[in-house]
């Protein structure tokens, strides 16, 4: 196993994705949907509130230029049947308002890695990724949405 980089954890985005912060971004409602489990302190998963169902698995890092492999995080999200992201992010120079603890962040590179992995990375800006996690959770909400069967009660 490789050695750290880096003797501390930075937990922008942990600070960046919480409610106080991420309402900057969102409508207030939308803010408090966003849930998230931290699995190895760069591996995050959204999902949802109620149930603990997970929608997307998104591999998180400070961009420092890298590529980023990604094969583990795209054979979980296969055989998980949910999309998977790499976000890469670059601090800002100032602090986060809602967490002075941790530089607030300036922009994300992204590439969606499962299903159809992009071949590139888009450069999207905190309000961009903050909307395209509210637009993901959507879609996979509504593809797990419980369906009544031709054989319910009602039918």
């Amino acid at each position: 196993m490789r050695t750290e980089r880096y003797e501390t954890r930075d937990r922008a985005y942990g600070a960046w994705h919480r409610a106080p912060s991420i309402r900057r971004y969102l409508q207030a409602t939308q803010a408090e949907s966003l849930t998230m489990a931290d699995l190895d302190s760069v591996l995050f998963t959204e999902y949802d509130h109620g149930g603990k169902l997970p929608l997307a698995l998104v591999e998180v890092a400070r961009d420092i230029g890298q590529e980023k492999p990604a094969g583990v995080l795209q054979q979980l999200a296969r055989l998980a049947d949910v999309p998977a992201y790499v976000a890469l992010y670059t601090p800002a120079l100032t602090a986060n308002p809602a967490n002075p603890n941790w530089s607030d962040i300036e922009r994300f590179r992204v590439k969606r890695m499962w299903p159809r992995p992009e071949p590139g990375w888009r450069v999207l800006t905190p309000t961009q990724w903050a909307q395209a996690l509210v637009q993901i959770r959507g879609w996979q909400l509504r593809r797990f949405e419980v369906q009544q069967a031709a054989n319910d009660e009602q039918y």
